[in-house]
């Protein structure tokens, strides 16, 4: 029921339009300098911003990426003992293990670095 009533919005967004309203242009004139103005203050904060969201996006798909180590690790550690293969099979195993509690520490701290409170990298 919850979908069809998320179906049925989504729908009715993209079909109904928008009225376009007129925008005064002596009011855009009035604000462009002023707009610039606060543009050239605030680029370098959200530039810093997207910078720091990119490497808080990329930590994340690394830690995805880094929860495939625990069947690694136990293929390595079970089929690959007789091949020399075991201690690189529990340190996978291990990484494996701790990968998922990474990846909620990198979710809980992707906000902390788009806001850039102090220097988090």
């Amino acid at each position: 029921m919850k979908t069809l009533i998320v179906l049925i919005l989504l729908l009715m967004a993209a079909v109904l339009p928008v009225p376009a309203r007129a925008v005064d242009p002596v009011t855009v004139t009035a604000a462009a300098p002023k707009a610039f103005e606060l543009a050239s203050i605030w680029s370098p904060h959200a530039i810093n911003a997207l910078q720091s969201g990119g490497i808080g996006l990329m930590k994340i798909g690394e830690s995805a990426v880094s929860i495939l180590l625990l069947p690694a690790g136990i293929l390595q550690c079970t089929l690959g003992a007789p091949f020399g293969m075991f201690s690189n099979g529990v340190d996978n195993f291990i990484k494996g293990i701790c990968a998922p509690f990474e990846l909620v520490y990198q979710v809980i701290l992707l906000p902390v670095r788009i806001i850039s409170l102090g220097t988090v990298r």
